[in-house]
């Protein structure tokens, strides 16, 4: 009788949540442009340098390769200006596309 009662509880729990808002959508933009790469790109935010702004890293399916833009302004207020592809051992990396 308790698991029913639980289990009760936790959808109506579901149930009642709030469904997320969304605002008006924004172009990413690096040096006063969107930033385009094509098709099927996928971005990724986090602080790739370690310097404590949050960074983006975006896939390019049509080449494999992957994008770094250095944000040089905050977190609140990124700013990205020119990319640079992630590398190993002075190679593009390249992933599997199409």
């Amino acid at each position: 009788m308790r698991k029913a009662v639980s289990v009760v509880i936790l959808l109506f729990g579901f149930v009642m949540a709030a469904a997320p808002v969304f605002g008006p959508y924004s172009w990413i933009e690096a040096t006063g442009g969107r930033i385009d790469v094509g098709y099927y790109g996928a971005p990724c935010i986090v602080d790739w340098n370690g310097d404590g702004l949050k960074d983006l890293v975006l896939g390019q399916f049509a080449s494999g390769k992957i994008r770094f833009y250095a944000n040089s302004d905050s977190n609140d207020s990124p700013v990205f200006t020119s990319y640079s592809f992630i590398q190993s051992n002075g190679t593009d990396i390249t992933l599997p596309y199409g």
